[in-house]
């Protein structure tokens, strides 16, 4: 690989020196970032999906773990460390490598100031938002399966998402990451989103994924009266299969 040149890289942040160090440690040319940043993106898009059969090389997972361990044992403060780690994702949209950390570091209590914690509540909230799959499917993955499915983490991630965006609500619940979600937490979402039927297939569908979901959470008696008074479809082959479940 050719060393690294000082070039625009396709992010959002501006990098730090240590991002910059990291390459040049590797010695990664433009042209190398951007076929990793690709390989990455692509095994992303299908991140959690039932037809995930794409996986990164083992050359190249053990050069973004190599980042990931060299940002998170550094002695970077804790918003560097977050800020650092949001850049990388932002190159190369790896769930295990660049989000997963964020989970370890609330479990452990490495993060434990306010501000650490809307940093990454923010930086989730802008990737649930965007419209590309590479960003937004690790993370619901990484949700799904760490944050929302850990009892010692489900109730402060869930808070802090629905604190730090007023989109986040709908975000969260149309997303297929709320069903391992304790109902008594989705429950005041519900109640204050139905007051408008726009907000009705959205809820269905967070209903929806916490009946049927391996590791959803849902009340049946309360979920059944919060969906008869959804104003959706009631033939779809989807409404009749909760309707019989919550019956």
């Amino acid at each position: 690989m050719k060393r690294m040149t000082k070039t625009k890289l396709p992010s959002k942040h501006i990098l730090m020196p240590t991002i910059h160090q990291l390459f040049a440690e590797h010695t990664l040319s433009k042209s190398d970032i951007k076929k990793l940043s690709a390989e990455a993106r692509a095994t992303a898009r299908v991140c959690g999906k039932k037809d995930d059969d794409t996986k990164l090389t083992p050359r190249t997972w053990n050069l973004f773990q190599d980042f990931s361990e060299k940002i998170w044992d550094s002695s970077l403060s804790n918003s560097e460390k977050i800020n650092a780690s949001f850049q990388l994702y932002d190159l190369f949209p790896s769930y295990y490598h660049f989000l997963v950390p964020f989970y370890r570091a609330l479990c452990s209590r490495t993060i434990t100031k306010k501000n650490e914690k809307s940093a990454i509540w923010n930086g989730f909230v802008g990737y649930l938002s965007s419209q590309k799959g590479y960003y937004t499917n690790p993370l619901v993955y990484a949700l799904w399966c760490h944050f929302f499915e850990d009892k010692n983490t489900v109730s402060e991630s869930w808070h802090g998402l629905l604190k730090n965006s007023t989109q986040a609500i709908r975000l969260l619940l149309l997303k297929e990451c709320s069903g391992p979600v304790p109902f008594y937490l989705k429950e005041p979402v519900y109640t204050a989103l139905i007051k408008k039927p726009v907000h009705h297939a959205v809820i269905f569908t967070s209903l929806f994924h916490s009946a049927y979901d391996t590791y959803g959470r849902i009340d049946k008696k309360k979920a059944y009266d919060i969906l008869q008074h959804l104003q959706i479809s009631k033939k779809t082959k989807r409404y009749q299969l909760l309707d019989k479940k919550l019956s």
